[in-house]
């Protein structure tokens, strides 16, 4: 998607259009009489940014770096269009007419609130799911690419039932932004990591031969000081491998907090679990992050292997994380590759682990495992 920004003469924004909070995240009211030069990342910020002149380019569509308002950098598509020159007024005196009777601009009250009934009515689902447990949770596997498979890997998607019966679950992008609005994540996390344990718990055969299980965590969890507390009680109750589990950190979280994240990380440590940073290479910030902070695994974000065969700069980019991960003695993987040639290239490059479709595409965790061992369920883990 792609979203327009008009310039002023002075470098302001003075109109967007509907799509501005979509892509950008902002509002029009955010965007709206600041300056552009500012929302821009400057070339410190990303190096491979074109020149702030191109910007003005009319019509022509980039994708640029944007500082979003909570600090962290995001990639979008916009085009920039400058504002047309107002005409100066005809000093002729214009022939007065005749008043009109301007009709009053009925205000659409009844869309806005059949929009406040369907975020209620999602809301109120989202927390029946999360309170009465069994998510249709999905896993995606990984591969050993460069390095020797070290057992059964995968990540684990978080999934909710279809709203009004539907038989379809609901994706992140359905149900992501009233979580994080209503402060619901750290309720998700733990209910998915629940429910995930239990699962390995009852099929004995995988937790026997588990490598990597990799969950998402969100910045509720990354800020809460009992998580550490939650998984040590899970892992006792459960009896399976901390060395196994694997915390995956959003980069952009561990850029804006940096300090949350690092002590979330050293405490997971203590226990034995394994942290990865999720999405290094979405800023400049990540790939200082990615050799300092105390994970064991990098993760090379989506966007640069879905723009590998336009973008030839994001080879230099994974290849740069692959020496910071080489350097720093931690385990790399390339998210997101979809064909043979995305594979080569970062088996060239040396990457130790892929994802993707290539590997296999996202499946319900219930056929992962044949055996049963009982019926435990979520709620057995506090």
């Amino acid at each position: 998607m792609t979203t327009v920004l008009t310039i002023g003469q002075d470098g302001t924004v003075t109109h967007t259009d509907p799509n501005i909070s979509l892509v950008l995240g902002y509002s029009s009211g955010e965007l709206e009489g600041h300056p552009l030069k500012q929302l821009i990342a400057s070339a410190e910020d990303n190096p491979l940014s074109p020149d702030y002149a191109s910007y003005h380019e009319t019509g022509r569509p980039l994708t640029v770096t944007l500082r979003h308002g909570r600090g962290y950098f995001m990639a979008a598509r916009v085009i920039v269009r400058k504002a047309r020159a107002e005409k100066a007024p005809s000093r002729a005196p214009a022939t007065p007419k005749a008043p009109e009777k301007i009709a009053a601009r009925p205000t659409d009250r009844s869309h806005d609130r059949a929009n406040i009934a369907r975020t209620k009515a999602m809301l109120a689902h989202i927390r029946e799911c999360l309170s009465s447990g069994g998510l249709p949770l999905e896993f995606q596997l990984i591969e050993s690419l460069n390095i020797k498979a070290d057992g059964l890997a995968f990540e684990v998607l978080a999934r909710l039932r279809g709203a009004n019966g539907s038989s379809v679950a609901m994706t992140p992008a359905d149900f992501l932004p009233l979580i994080e609005q209503f402060e619901l994540s750290r309720r998700l996390d733990r209910q998915v990591i629940k429910q995930t344990l239990c699962h390995l718990h009852r099929h004995p055969e995988l937790s026997a031969t588990l490598g990597y299980c990799g969950f998402n965590l969100s910045l509720g969890s990354l800020q809460d000081r009992t998580f550490p507390g939650f998984i040590a009680r899970a892992l006792e109750k459960t009896g399976l491998n901390p060395g196994a589990l694997c915390f995956e950190i959003p980069a952009h979280h561990a850029v804006t907090y940096t300090a949350d994240c690092r002590q979330t990380c050293r405490m997971l440590r203590r226990l034995g679990c394994k942290t990865a940073l999720d999405g290094a290479g979405q800023s400049m910030d990540s790939y200082r992050l990615a050799g300092r902070l105390p994970v064991d695994y990098i993760k090379l974000a989506p966007e640069l292997l879905e723009g590998l065969q336009n973008e030839p700069t994001h080879l230099v980019m994974m290849e740069a994380l692959q020496r910071i991960a080489k350097a720093t003695d931690k385990v790399s993987i390339a998210t997101s590759v979809e064909n043979h040639i995305a594979r080569q290239r970062v088996q060239n490059l040396g990457i130790h682990l892929i994802q993707g479709k290539l590997v296999s595409a996202p499946r319900p965790l219930k056929e992962l495992g044949s055996s049963d061992r009982g019926t435990w369920q979520a709620g057995a883990i506090a």
